[in-house]
Formats: structure tokens, C-alpha cells, sequence
């Protein structure tokens, strides 16, 4: 997963550098095959190792993220996530009104 960040943010190293240096790395048990671009199976076998309800990804196209759910874990754009009735009301919790 780093590699694939690696060439989407080849012009913002330091981005990449704060990204690298606060995550945890994940080594899932399962190798998936279904999505057709290959690197994507690697966030979603990390997403199912972590029991995550989500992924977020603006890479919906035909062959990326092209469905709205594998094995459970849902996938959103980055609008559709934070336009969720709960995460709005974490945002008002925190932040006030938006």
C-alpha cells in the first residue's frame, strides 16, 4: 500500500512522509482477488483484517472501487462519508455548526 501511495503522491513527499509515520502497518492473512486493479485488494484485505465498516476513496472508477460494498465493508467518497447522519453529528459535537 505505501508503493501505491508512493507513486499517488510522488510530487508531496513530506505528505507521504506524515502519512508513513502515523499509520500502523497491516499484514492481513487473506490475499483477495476481486478487485480487477490489483493494488486496491491490498486496502480492502487490510479494511476486512481491521474490521473496518468503511473505506473512503475517491477512486470509484470501473475496475478500482466500482461497487458500494465488498464482504461487508462499505465504500464512500469522501462526500458521502462525511454526510452521514453520524458522522455529522460527531462534526457538530466537535466543530459546532457547520
Amino acid at each position: 500500500m505505501i508503493e501505491e501511495y508512493q507513486e499517488v503522491l510522488a510530487a508531496h513527499p513530506e505528505l507521504l512522509q506524515r502519512i508513513v509515520s502515523a499509520v500502523e502497518p497491516c499484514y492481513p492473512l487473506t490475499e483477495l482477488e476481486v478487485i480487477r486493479h490489483a493494488p486496491d485488494n491490498r486496502f480492502l484485505e487490510c479494511a476486512l483484517a481491521a474490521s473496518a465498516d468503511f473505506i473512503i476513496t475517491v477512486n470509484t472508477a470501473r475496475g478500482h472501487f466500482d461497487r458500494t460494498e465488498y464482504q461487508g465493508v462499505k465504500v464512500l467518497t469522501p462526500g458521502a462519508f462525511v454526510n452521514l447522519p453520524a458522522v455529522q453529528k460527531l462534526v457538530q459535537k466537535h466543530f459546532g455548526a457547520a
